[in-house]
């Protein structure tokens, strides 16, 4: 896991070093595609059978969402996360006793942008807040040779609170870095390991914007209001 986000460090690096030769951005009315892989950490041990194996950040999440400016220092934002919290536990010569589960957490949110006067330089840091419901997932699970298929799902509800910068590279792309805190309720009944997955949160985003191009359009009515009639 250290190599990976070594690795995912250097690389936004470097796409930070070419964004300061890629020019100045205005985001205002633009959406953009986000996909994010983040490693989590809980902030509880409990149920868990092997404390000793464990390490920190060792559960990977992937997120798909839409991010929208409605002025240059804000965006509303939706985003679906899915994360892999199997268990398995072995418990004797007969096997194993495990589950196969995932959260699914789907949130609705906001970022504030603490972007420079004009917003448009292309480093752009902000605070991130959302929340909404949290599906868990308990797909199947099986007692040393048998299997069984269960496909129970329950509920619960959360929120995210953290921050990151995003760089632009190029007019429509942007690499983000990112780390907050997720606070989960707990859900009924054990999903994998434990009933609750709050807990810290890093990772690293893939951005594609797309929509009009809002500092261009206002370039243009300025330029028409400038053309006299005679």
């Amino acid at each position: 896991m250290k190599q990976l986000f070594t690795s995912l460090f250097l690389l936004t690096l470097l796409f930070a070093v070419e964004t300061a030769n890629a020019g100045h951005f205005n985001l205002a009315q633009k959406s953009m595609l986000e996909f994010t892989l983040s490693a989590r950490d809980y902030s509880s041990n409990l149920n868990e059978v092997d404390f000793s194996n464990r390490d920190s950040f060792d559960n990977t999440k992937f997120s798909i969402g839409i991010n929208h400016w409605t002025t240059e220092n804000s965006a509303m934002t939706f985003s679906i996360s899915a994360l892999d919290v199997t268990d398995q536990a072995y418990f004797n010569d007969y096997g194993i006793d495990g589950t196969e589960s995932t959260i699914i957490p789907i949130f609705f949110g906001t970022r504030i942008y603490m972007n420079d006067r004009n917003g448009v330089m292309p480093v752009k840091p902000y605070i991130a807040l959302s929340g909404g419901p949290i599906l868990g997932v308990n797909n199947y699970k099986d007692f040393g040779y048998i299997v069984y298929f269960e496909d129970d799902v329950y509920l619960t509800v959360g929120g995210y609170v953290g921050g990151g910068i995003d760089f632009m590279f190029g007019k429509r792309t942007t690499i983000g870095m990112q780390g907050g805190y997720n606070f989960y309720a707990d859900f009924d009944e054990y999903i994998g390991d434990r009933k609750n997955f709050s807990g810290a949160e890093i990772g690293i985003s893939l951005g594609f914007l797309f929509g009009h191009d809002y500092d261009n359009n206002q370039r243009k009515k300025k330029s028409k209001k400038r053309v006299r009639k005679f």
